[in-house]
């Protein structure tokens, strides 16, 4: 079917959109399910926390979530289905309002969400003392260039020779010495509401912008449909 110039440029913009949530969900997904069940210490010692369990619950069903959302706009998009495009419209308005209410329940209640992400970090940082794995210096690497600190934070941090993953450090006669501050602590200080909220936002606004272009595209596709089966007379 031949789109008219809007629905040309929305398909563009929606196949864009599309690919950026499908990585989305697709690290939130497997990086949920790689930390869920890589958890366990020598000894099967038990490395998780009930913080640490429900973010990663979260980031598990909201990454699947989004791979469902992405594979129903590809398919819509890319084959001009009007059903397809109206499941993705569906799921993604449920999104962007999911964002806005998290934003806001976030926003006025920031102290507790700063104390769940200060206690997911934690967890997480004892976790990679233990494993050394790639993905949690990944992880802890966010945060520490995020609220420029690190781990414990100084001598302590020095301590325990962790230092690779921190922002700031300097060497002395040969030992890497930290001169981070604790991330718990920055965490907690610092993370502001105003930002949370600006974060999710600025995510229901980029969901949003792609349910307008659904919405055209839609509209577009049923108009070309309706002019390729012109009414006969007899």
């Amino acid at each position: 079917m031949a789109l008219d110039g809007c629905g040309q440029v929305c398909k563009f913009m929606l196949i864009i959109f599309n690919i950026l949530f499908l990585l989305a969900g697709l690290v939130m997904f497997c990086g949920g399910l790689y930390l869920r069940f890589s958890a366990e210490g020598p000894y099967n010692m038990d490395l998780k926390t009930n913080h640490f369990i429900v973010v990663v619950s979260v980031l598990i069903v909201v990454g699947a979530v989004l791979l469902l959302t992405a594979s129903a706009g590809d398919c819509g998009s890319c084959s001009e289905n009007k059903t397809a495009l109206g499941v993705y419209t569906s799921l993604l308005t449920c999104l962007a309002i999911l964002a806005v209410i998290a934003g806001v329940l976030s926003f006025t209640n920031i102290r507790e969400f700063s104390s769940h992400l200060g206690e997911f970090y934690a967890t997480v940082y004892a976790q990679y003392l233990i494993k050394k794995d790639w993905i949690r210096s990944i992880i802890l690497k966010l945060f520490h260039n995020t609220f420029d600190c690190c781990g414990l934070g100084g001598t302590v941090q020095t301590i325990l020779q962790e230092t690779d993953t921190c922002p700031q450090r300097y060497s002395l006669l040969g030992i890497s010495i930290s001169t981070s501050t604790s991330c718990v602590t920055a965490i907690l200080v610092d993370l502001q509401a105003s930002t949370v909220l600006g974060v999710f936002l600025g995510i229901a606004g980029a969901m949003l912008v792609a349910v307008g272009c659904s919405i055209l595209m839609y509209n577009s596709v049923k108009k070309s449909t309706h002019y390729s089966h012109p009414i006969s007379y007899y």
